[in-house]
Order: C-alpha cells, then sequence, then structure tokens
C-alpha cells in the first residue's frame, strides 16, 4: 500500500466500502484484513484486474469479507447498507461521469462518504461536485514518488456549499500550505497557474491570465509564511 491509497483510507468513515477501478483490489483487502471495514467491494470494469483482486483477495484468506465485482462504475454495486465509496487514480472527468451516472447516489440515506483521487482534471472534477450539491468536506494531500495528489473527502448535501467556486477553489481546493505535503502540491499547483496564465496572455485573454498569475503569486507567498 502505497501513501496515496494510505490517504484514501485514512478519509473513509464507515464499515461498508466499495473500491471502484479497484485493479489488484490492495486498498479493500488492507481495510479488512486491518479491521477498518466490515465489508468490501472491489469494483472493476475489466476481467484481468480484477481477476488479480480475486486472487489477492483469496491469498489473503478475505473471501468472507470482500467481494470482488465486474461493473461499470457504481452500477452493479450493492447500494443496501453501503457507507464509503472511493475512486481513486482515475482522472477527474471519468470520476465525475461515473457519480453521475448513479441514479441512488443523491438518494442514499445516510449521505455516503466519497473518497476521490483525481490524477487529472481535478478542476472540472471539483466543479462537478460544487455544481451537483456536494460538499467537500476535507483534501488531503500526500507526495508518492515524485507524484504529488490531493485526495478529496466529499457529501452529498443538496445544496450549494459554503464556499465559492473561484478559481483558487478550482485548482486548490481545501488543500493548506499547513504541511509540507500541503504546500508541495500548492506550489505545483501554482506553477500550473503560471503556464496557464501564459496561454490565456498569448490568446489574448489578459484578463484571465492576470487573474491567474495573481492567484499563483498568492500562493507561493502563502506557502512561504508557512515555511517559517
Amino acid at each position: 500500500m502505497d501513501k496515496r491509497l494510505l490517504t484514501c483510507v485514512s478519509l473513509c468513515r464507515g464499515r461498508v466500502i466499495a473500491d471502484i477501478g479497484t485493479d489488484h483490489g490492495y486498498l479493500p483487502c488492507y481495510m479488512a484484513a486491518e479491521g477498518l471495514c466490515d465489508k468490501a467491494y472491489a469494483c472493476d470494469v475489466a476481467e484481468k484486474p480484477l481477476e488479480s483482486a480475486a486472487a489477492h483477495i483469496s491469498q489473503n484468506g478475505l473471501e468472507d469479507k470482500v467481494t470482488p465485482i465486474l461493473s461499470c462504475g457504481l452500477e452493479k454495486v450493492p447500494a443496501e447498507g453501503l457507507t464509503d465509496i472511493v475512486i481513486a487514480g482515475m482522472g477527474g472527468e471519468l470520476i465525475a461521469r461515473i457519480l453521475e451516472d448513479c441514479r441512488w447516489l443523491k438518494t442514499a440515506e445516510p449521505a455516503l462518504n466519497l473518497v476521490l483521487q483525481p490524477m487529472t482534471k481535478w478542476d472540472t472534477l471539483r466543479r462537478w461536485l460544487y455544481e451537483n450539491g456536494f460538499e467537500v468536506r476535507g483534501e488531503k494531500p500526500c507526495t508518492s514518488g515524485r507524484f504529488v495528489y490531493s485526495v478529496m473527502q466529499a457529501v452529498y448535501t443538496g445544496e450549494k456549499p459554503g464556499y465559492p467556486c473561484d478559481l483558487r477553489y478550482l485548482f486548490c481546493g481545501r488543500v493548506t500550505a499547513d504541511d509540507d505535503d500541503g504546500r508541495e502540491y500548492l506550489l505545483r499547483q501554482a506553477v500550473r497557474l503560471e503556464a496557464c496564465a501564459r496561454g490565456k496572455l498569448s490568446s489574448g485573454e489578459a484578463d484571465a491570465a492576470k487573474e491567474m498569475q495573481a492567484l499563483a503569486e498568492d500562493i507561493k507567498e502563502q506557502c512561504e509564511k508557512n515555511c517559517l
């Protein structure tokens, strides 16, 4: 289990977990073996990864706790008793589409705890969550190898969140500069903002470029202050 998946585990809150795009089934097997859940579903859209997950489940003697499911997104996942949905290691657009296609996601009682870790298009996912009544209650950045990720914890409320869907939210989410991982994530987002600003400027969008550059500088200043 790498730090990215362990960070996902740390944001789970209930006892019945669905891991979407499970690959080898590492996360649900780890949670079941460590007593962090009573039941888990290891789900994948492809047969080969699911076979790997089933083998991992069997090797660890977890057949009574972890069930492999061939499913396109959440389509075949049992809703009854489910408390947490983990979708990690996919693009933000795909994660948003999986959530969009789940008919019972917004009607679940109590509301499901979503643990989401986009590899790309984090801004697309954050915007989708905001526009569809999901509140991002926390984000944990983590460094794994040479990559820095942010893991989001979101819950459906049906209401507009109390924070703005502005440029800072879209690029930085709820990540703070309180620790090394947070600062590293924010600094990398600042670099991306500067690249976007140059692109906007070259296409004649001076106002957008100015906003992006100003936010990048503000982020860098914030990180520098928190290093002291």
